[in-house]
C-alpha cells in the first residue's frame, strides 16, 4: 500500500502490513517532514510528529 504525504507529497512507508493482508489502521511514516500517520479508511487519518 502507498499514501502520499499530506505535507509534502513524498511516497510515504508503510511501517505494518505486507501484500498478504490488509489490516483495518495502517500506520506510515514520512521521512522528509518527520511526521506519521494513521489511515482509518480512504477519507480519515490522523497526522502526528515523530520523536527524534
Amino acid at each position: 500500500m502507498t499514501m502520499k504525504c499530506p505535507v509534502c507529497g513524498n511516497i510515504m512507508i508503510w511501517l505494518n502490513g505486507s501484500i498478504s493482508h490488509d489490516p483495518p489502521v495502517k500506520y506510515y511514516s514520512c521521512r522528509e517532514c518527520m511526521i506519521g500517520v494513521s489511515k482509518y479508511s480512504e477519507t480519515n487519518y490522523d497526522i502526528y510528529e515523530i520523536k527524534k
